[in-house]
């Protein structure tokens, strides 16, 4: 059995001592790190809410200029061929930015040497 004050005692009481430093430390820094990430937590949130309403803003004025384009055609053509020549022009910008998006992805693709396997036109 051991003697007070032998070496061993103070070695153990030397690794109890750096255990609780660390612990301490750790903790103190993973609670720091916790803090930043609830933060950051926070803003993303804040942020996606304000994305959220740009976009609900923005499908209203679209809504918006798609009637105002309405009334004006309706004003030259009966209401059922301004419906229609909007319709085709909606269309043909959908199929013209479809287009050109999956050309820029084909590229992409071709850039990074991926080969994706070609399925349609």
């Amino acid at each position: 059995m051991p003697q007070s004050g032998t070496a061993g005692e103070h070695i153990a009481d030397a690794v109890e001592q750096v255990t609780r430093e660390a612990s301490e430390l750790f903790r103190d820094r993973f609670q720091g790190f916790g803090d930043g990430l609830r933060t950051a937590a926070r803003q993303a949130g804040a942020g996606g809410a304000l994305l959220g309403g740009a976009g609900v803003c923005a499908l209203l004025a679209v809504g918006s200029a798609h009637r105002a384009a309405l009334r004006a055609l309706e004003s030259a053509l009966h209401p059922a061929q301004a419906a229609a020549v909007l319709s085709l022009a909606y269309t043909a910008g959908a199929g013209a930015l479809a287009r050109l998006g999956r050309d820029r992805l084909r590229a992409a693709g071709r850039a990074s040497g991926a080969s994706p396997e070609r399925t349609g036109p």
